[in-house]
């Protein structure tokens, strides 16, 4: 059995009229359930990967807040009805591809029919930057995960690692001054050459392990982080740059929607045919680089 990527909604909030964390993943979370084969009720997980949420909430899990308000099995008045776990995992904008790893395992496992990603990072208050690079979009997004006969489709292979000599070139934190909070990200001016770096090991140790070569890929479906960044990757990978999808912005990384945003990308507009093979790379903080193989 394979997991795929059933539906997927993306909401760009490129206004900036969307403050709240749970609107953006509204947004995004309704158009990919009204795109789904499922009733809401056939969700068996619901994982919120979002970092940065209103009011900064830890407990209860935001991804409880999200399936209430999605109403998601979320007024279950008979025992034996159909129930969702839901809770949140947070690893910064590695949480989504984490996200998918897992919801999978837990289809697999026959413990979920279908499982729900999502998220919808924001800041409602100032941010400061110290980088000549810009912070992230505030995007919602939404990926609906089930299992398919075919073991082929779908995500096939998973691989983490965080190369700890770089932990320190992108921090963000928060201080108060002046009765006032205030977001602060400092990054290393070669963040993006460090990014470059450790992908490069990171797909090299992947593939190696996979016992396959760069060449057998028929996209490749990167973080989002700037247009210049995903064409630096196609150079550092040795491939065309026409096989590497760019829907980055100029505006700010993607961050945890990089890797819905690049699958809605590439099933709108009808890049992938059945039997092509993607390598997806997701880079952030920690450093850390993650890998998956997806099988269209």
């Amino acid at each position: 059995m394979g997991t795929r990527v059933e539906s997927v909604g993306v909401f760009a909030n490129r206004d900036g009229s969307v403050t709240n964390s749970i609107e953006l993943v509204r947004r995004a979370a309704e158009p990919c359930l009204e795109g789904s084969m499922y009733n809401r009720k056939d969700i068996g997980v619901l994982v919120s990967v979002s970092i940065y949420r209103d009011d900064y909430c830890c407990e209860p899990s935001f991804a409880n807040f999200i399936q209430n308000d999605l109403k998601i099995n979320h007024d279950i008045k008979d025992s034996s009805g159909a129930k969702s776990l839901s809770f949140d995992l947070l690893n910064g904008s590695m949480g989504f591809l984490n996200g998918c790893q897992l919801t999978g395992a837990m289809i697999r496992a026959g413990k979920a029919k279908t499982g729900l990603v999502v998220s919808g990072d924001v800041v409602d208050y100032p941010i400061n930057e110290n980088s000549s690079h810009p912070g992230f979009c505030q995007t919602g997004a939404a990926m609906l995960l089930d299992e398919v006969p075919d073991r082929d489709v779908g995500f096939t292979s998973f691989f983490f690692k965080t190369f700890l000599d770089s932990q320190e070139a992108y921090e963000s934190y928060i201080f108060f001054e002046n009765k006032r909070f205030t977001m602060m990200f400092e990054k290393d001016p070669a963040i993006e050459k460090i990014y470059l770096n450790a992908i490069t090991r990171g797909v090299t140790e992947f593939l190696e392990r996979e016992e396959i070569g760069i060449d057998s890929f028929d996209l490749i479906l990167p973080s989002q982080i700037s247009p210049g960044f995903v064409k630096s990757l196609a150079d550092a990978l040795g491939v065309e740059e026409k096989k590497v999808i760019n829907v980055a912005r100029e505006d700010g990384d993607l961050f945890n929607a990089s890797l819905p945003t690049t699958i809605a990308h590439v099933f709108e507009n009808g890049l992938a045919s059945p039997g092509q093979k993607g390598l997806i790379i997701n880079v952030g903080s920690g450093v850390q680089v993650g890998c998956a193989i997806y099988n269209f």
